[in-house]
This record gives structure tokens, sequence and C-alpha cells, in this order.
């Protein structure tokens, strides 16, 4: 396991745990049977405990020689620089925003995100490539969003972070492909042609549980 990625949630979780007030707590049982309770609020739920988003991003990608004639170790050169050039596009919802279409399931995944606890500028808490592999693995973590506002907006983030509860110990995946094409990669002319694909995992953790 990656001790930087290890580091980057433990310091996390430990920040928001600190945070918590003490409190009597409900146990593991009674905290399931709040999710599974449509009626639940989200907001007592967490009263004194938190709701932590965990997203992370395995990504492959693919380039495509840049010329026939290359050889087989220029090409290995190219895909590090091309792992490099993707390494600085650290924006989470940065591939997620190509299209332009309303009610796709990325827009959707996007909003649901934002009103939990991201924003749109965020960027990965930690992003890194595998060694000898062409595969950046990236984590971003926010604390779920319950301090809301009373009226249709307040009532609608409760909803999304109640939405967003579901994913308590059931962790959801999302697959797709994309081809791009990077500029200024190291050792190409022009752009360089690279097929992504992105594999979103997304779990909710809860802390402050007895």
């Amino acid at each position: 396991y990656d001790p930087a990625s290890l580091q980057y949630m433990l310091e996390f979780f430990r920040n928001v745990a600190q945070t918590i007030p003490d409190a009597p707590t409900l146990d593991d049982s009674d905290v399931g049977a709040n999710l599974d309770n449509p009626a639940g609020s989200a907001r007592d739920m967490l009263r004194d405990r938190a709701g932590i988003i965990v997203l992370r991003e395995d990504l492959d990608f693919y380039a495509i020689p840049p010329r026939a004639d290359i050889e087989q170790s220029e090409m290995v050169e190219v895909k590090r620089a091309a792992g490099k050039a993707l390494l600085r596009q650290d924006g989470i919802f940065s591939g997620l925003r190509r299209s332009e279409e309303t009610g796709t399931t990325e827009q959707h995944l996007i909003e649901m995100l934002t009103a939990g606890g991201f924003n749109h500028t965020d960027g990965w808490g930690h992003r890194a490539g595998e060694p000898n592999k062409a595969v950046i693995c990236s984590l971003a973590l926010a604390r779920l969003r319950t301090d809301v506002r009373s009226g249709a907006e307040g009532g609608a983030a409760v909803g999304m972070a109640q939405k967003l509860l579901l994913f308590w110990r059931k962790p959801a995946r999302r697959c797709w492909w994309e081809g791009v094409e990077l500029e200024g990669v190291e050792g190409v002319e022009g752009k360089l042609k690279v097929w992504i694909r992105r594999v979103w995992t997304l779990e909710m953790s809860v802390i402050g549980l007895r």
C-alpha cells in the first residue's frame, strides 16, 4: 500500500475525529437501522459522529505511438512522459467535465459529490503513478456536509447526505473510457493521443461509532 496515501488518510480521519463532540453514541446495529430507515435524518444520525466520503480513482492509460517507426525503448519513455502529464491533471472532476450534455451519469455524480462535501475545483488529496505501470491511483476524502441551511435548499442537501450514506459499507464502482490528446508531453512533437480508462470507487465511512 502506498505509504503517502495511507498517511493522507490517517491525517484526514484524525483531524475529523478531533472535531466530533463527546456524547453517548449508538452501536453499529443502531446506526445500520437508521440508515435503513427512509424517514431517518442524516443530520440526526451524524449528530455525534462524522461521515467521510471516500473517493478513489484507478486510471489506466494507453498511449498511441506518435509515429510508426518508433523504437520500443523510446515508446517506454513516451509512456512515462504521458504519465507525468496526466499526473499534472489533478482536478477531481476535470476528467468528467468534457460533456456538456445534461442528465448524464457523470453530471449526476458531480452534483451528488459537490452537494455532499466536495467543491468543483478540488484536487485529489493524493495522486501517484504505480511503479513500472501505466496506472495512476488517486484518492480524495471529504467530510459529509450536514451544516445545511433551512428551507428547500437545506432539505435537498440533507436528502443528498442521506443518499450518500447508502454507500456506507456498500461501495459503488463506475468505469468509463475516453480518448484524449495530451499536449506538452516530453519527447513528443505536437499532441499525443491517449486512451484512458477510469474506475471510480465511492464509499462512505462513518467515524465516532462505539
